[in-house]
């Protein structure tokens, strides 16, 4: 008896089996047409945390470097412990700032070049400090602005969105500081606000390419020259400083943009969709700062952006076409709110 009751079950348990296998060779007759990239197929990542400056390193009165590492760190101490007078000290940090960029050549040859040369000013100036010659202020801070320069140039490009992207609402934040510092008539603390800014684009500057570049550099010098004459107490019109932020979020926007598009034509879904974040979000303040028109025109593709970009970096289903098309009308909107503000 109990032999037959199990060979029945297996009939069964066969017959379930094979008319599944049948079902799933049929056609699917509500499958999607276009292209569907499958949760997974590119590796997601956990959403990654703003963050600010530890401190800032501020040499010749108008060059800020920020301390986000430890370069940075090293780089703050050696100055301190300079304009402490102890060159003994700086010396020492001096050179561990040589051996931390030295040590970032290691299996990756990008900036290589910049950085040997970078090495060896840092170690000739270690060696004059150590020596006792006479080391002015000058020369100082611009060995140690250009160690910072090398070092968070290589970093922006090299450890991707882990590193650029925690600091991706800095710039902005720094104009918001320094439109309230000019109303309220602090002029010194709205030029230090503007060179905060201004820093962070040179940063983006350095890891764009072709005409973005060039533009980013020159919204880097308009801050740069508005920040001089703020502390001079030439401006006096809020609003030619606001139009200087708004062009400086655009074309921050613009760069990430284009770094979405390349990231998308690499395959690198991730990339592009943390790229497609930031230039979003930059898009909406530089239309912030250009009225309620601007932000009511940009708010439709804004919205879309950060969606699509969200399904990219958490690895969720995304159409193909659906991402070259939200890739698209970003660089649009973006285009659109330049023409119709004056760029």
């Amino acid at each position: 008896m109990k032999t037959i009751i199990l060979s029945a079950t297996v009939t069964v348990l066969t017959l379930v089996s094979a008319a599944c296998s049948k079902k799933s060779n049929e056609p699917d007759s509500t499958a999607a047409k276009t292209p569907v990239v499958a949760a997974g197929q590119s590796a997601s990542k956990s959403e990654i945390a703003p963050k600010t400056p530890e401190d800032w390193i501020v040499v010749q009165d108008e060059n800020y470097i920020p301390v986000i590492n430890d370069m940075g760190r090293k780089l703050q101490s050696a100055r301190k412990a300079f304009m402490m007078k102890d060159p003994a000290a700086a010396a020492t940090d001096v050179r561990g700032a040589a051996d931390l960029l030295s040590k970032e050549t290691s299996g990756d040859s990008r900036g290589k070049e910049n950085i040997d040369v970078t090495v060896k000013q840092l170690i000739a100036l270690a060696a004059d400090l150590d020596s006792k010659k006479t080391v002015g202020v000058k020369r100082f801070d611009a060995v140690i602005a250009t160690a910072h320069r090398a070092d968070l140039d290589r970093d922006w490009l090299v450890l991707g969105e882990s590193s650029w992207y925690p600091y991706i609402e800095e710039p902005n934040r720094h104009f918001q500081n320094a439109h309230q510092s000019l109303l309220a008539k602090d002029y010194e603390k709205a030029a230090q606000e503007m060179h905060k800014g201004e820093a962070f684009v040179k940063l983006e500057a350095s890891r764009a390419s072709g005409d973005v570049t060039h533009s980013l550099n020159s919204s880097a010098q308009e801050l740069d020259k508005l920040a001089v004459d703020t502390r001079r107490g030439t401006v006096k019109n809020v609003a030619e400083a606001d139009n200087a932020f708004r062009r400086a979020d655009r074309t921050l926007a613009q760069s990430h943009q284009v770094k979405a598009k390349e990231s998308w034509a690499k395959k690198e879904a991730v990339k592009a969709g943390y790229e497609m974040k930031a230039a979003a979000l930059l898009l909406q303040q530089s239309a912030d700062w250009a009225g309620s028109e601007a932000k009511t025109g940009v708010s439709a593709v804004v919205r879309d952006t950060r969606m699509l970009a969200g399904k990219l970096t958490e690895g969720s289903k995304y159409a193909v076409e659906e991402v070259d098309k939200g890739i698209d009308d970003l660089g649009h909107a973006i285009s659109e709110l330049g023409r119709k503000n004056g760029s």
